[in-house]
């Protein structure tokens, strides 16, 4: 192996450019031009130029009148940039022959060939694949919820293929559109093989074109097309999963193709995948699109265990994001996840319903945590169900290391979510780990610059760190994004009131309890902007409310670190006990 900086400079740029490319940096404007100048530095042998003045200047445009020590941006970005290229490593870069690295301390980076050790030669890595958004070939431009649905359902039956790593859908999607070089993709999900492919119906005619191909030097590993009546949608889902498990060598698991059939009717099949797809959309409108869209299915056939799943969780998320009142939905969220799984005890997707509803919804944390871990035992592979183990269970308990390991292993499986790489930050939040946490909020808005929830979490953390101004700002593009929602508005409300601006906090709170006279406002939300303006007597009083609603963000009241400055009163402790059913 040649020692540190003796690689030739070629293949030190052409892996450069990968990681350019890679989701980590492709939205990074900063680090992207940090590490261009301190590679090409070292690439031209002038490594002992690279001081902390002349990066600032160089890199991020600062005065001649710049001094390091008053303001310490080359520092805090180099180890933002330390951590993302760690992050690359680990997930996109991980099968790459050369490693960047920027020693602790220093801001020349090196080169060298990556190690292989003895033991990975020994045991192959097993296979990893991504299946990305199948295109849309069909005349009807609406058809776009069934090539999307026919993706996702390949995606959960390959997930049951023992031996097989699958990149959940959600990251899968997000590349959608954007794939024009498979390969690429590939190196970006970290994965040796890429499925891709196209649909087009046409009446009663179904046409799948699937191919398998190898990241490593774009060879078709394997190619069919599929001319069918619709009605043989279900058998084509299976063939495919067989030709990839034979192709990789791998065991299909038990249910990965030829179990049990979620639904044989074709009209309860299409409208699950419409109601999926404004589930996946994430807004207010989508979730009450699938809502309307899982209840058809259910109508059209009522033994569809996936449908009810769907309606339970659509509702259990619109109630987490205030757009519902829990008692408006609870009963209903729970009959739908508890049918789900009486229909079909071994669908994992059930039993993470179940465990939502139990945990946020109805506050059973004992059967909440059993139903998530039995889900997890079905699926060992299913990231929706780690990540509701670890946010919905494991932290609202407090266990928040287990929360974090467990979000960790669902980022492996998703690793372009933004919903868990926010829920990820939201965990390093709750453990008061701000650093962490606004890097990964961060991580999420360079995938999605108008995420709300991303710029919503943001500003929890900018508070923490007492930097008001830009907590503002954070919560205000989330609440221009979400139309002016009362998470936003409240954390916007409470902003105001740290940073010495009473006025327009008072003005937030009027706003919030106007709303609350046409709709449904939680209690909770008035609450923290009471807690801001030093109401503690009101901002209790708004939390017992919530708590006669069993309104959901209470889950989290342990954790919360807003709540941090009452934590000590004895009525706030009592008001945790009840939460937690003690």
């Amino acid at each position: 192996m040649p020692p540190l900086n003796t690689l030739p400079p070629e293949p030190v740029r052409a892996h450069l450019q990968k990681i350019l490319a890679s989701a980590g940096f492709a939205q990074s404007e900063r680090l992207r031009r940090f590490l261009c100048f301190t590679v090409e530095q070292v690439i031209e042998g002038r490594a002992e130029q690279l001081k902390e003045y002349v990066i600032g200047m160089k890199v991020f445009d600062r005065k001649e009148s710049y001094d390091p020590r008053i303001e310490p941006i080359v520092r805090v970005e180099a180890r933002r940039l330390r951590a993302k290229l760690k992050r690359y490593y680990e997930l996109e870069g991980r099968d790459e022959p050369i490693r960047i690295e920027f020693p602790k301390g220093q801001y020349a980076p090196v080169f060298r060939w990556r190690e292989t050790e003895a033991a990975s030669e020994a045991e192959p890595r097993r296979p990893a694949i991504a299946v990305l958004p199948f295109a849309n070939r069909s005349p009807e431009p609406d058809a776009e919820y069934f090539s999307d649905g026919l993706t996702e359902e390949l995606i959960r039956a390959l997930t049951k293929v023992e031996g097989l790593r699958v990149v959940a859908w959600h990251s899968a999607c997000q590349l959608k559109g954007k794939a024009d070089d498979v390969t690429a993709a590939g190196r970006q999900l970290g994965v040796s093989v890429v499925l891709e492919g196209s649909v087009r119906r046409a009446g009663e005619r179904l046409r799948v074109t699937a191919q398998l191909v190898s990241v490593a030097d774009g060879a078709y590993l394997w190619s069919e097309t599929y001319e069918r009546p619709m009605r043989d949608v279900f058998a084509i889902q299976d063939e495919i999963s067989q030709a990839i498990a034979a192709t990789l060598r791998v065991r299909l698991g038990a249910g990965a193709a030829g179990g049990k059939r979620g639904t044989s009717n074709l009209d309860a099949y299409h409208l699950y995948l419409k109601g999926a797809h404004h589930w996946n959309r994430q807004t207010f409108e989508g979730l009450e699109k699938a809502v309307e869209y899982f209840g058809q299915a259910i109508a059209c056939d009522p033994r569809f265990a996936s449908a009810y799943a769907g309606l339970s969780d659509s509702l259990n998320l619109l109630v987490v994001w205030g757009a519902q009142p829990p008692s408006a939905v609870r009963a209903q969220a729970t009959a739908a996840a508890l049918q789900a799984v009486e229909l079909d005890d071994s669908l994992a997707e059930a039993h993470a319903s179940l465990g939502a509803a139990r945990s946020i919804l109805d506050w059973e944390w004992t059967a909440a945590e059993r139903e998530f871990r039995r889900a997890i035992e079905l699926n060992p592979r299913l990231a929706s169900a780690r990540h509701g183990y670890a946010m919905l269970s494991l932290a609202p308990a407090g266990r928040l290391a287990e929360a974090i390991e467990q979000m960790r292993l669902a980022l492996e499986l998703d690793p372009l979510s933004l919903f868990i790489h926010t829920s990820t930050a939201t965990a390093f939040y709750y453990s008061r780990q701000y650093a962490h946490a606004a890097e990964q909020y961060r991580r999420a808005l360079e995938l999605d610059p108008h995420y709300h929830l991303a710029h919503w979490g943001l500003g929890r953390v900018c508070l923490q760190q007492g930097r008001i101004e830009e907590a503002i700002g954070a919560f205000e593009t989330a609440s221009r994004l979400t139309g002016g929602s009362p998470h936003a508005l409240a954390g916007a409300g409470l902003a105001h009131a740290l940073g010495g601006q009473p006025r327009q906090a008072r003005k937030l709170l009027a706003d919030l309890e106007a709303r609350s006279l046409r709709g449904y406002v939680s209690p909770f939300h008035s609450g923290l902007i009471h807690l801001g303006l030093g109401q503690q007597d009101e901002a209790l009083g708004s939390l017992e409310k919530a708590y006669a609603e069993r309104d959901t963000p209470l889950a989290w009241l342990a954790v919360e670190p807003l709540y941090d400055p009452i934590r000590s009163d004895a009525r706030f402790t009592d008001l945790m006990k009840k939460v937690a059913g003690n």
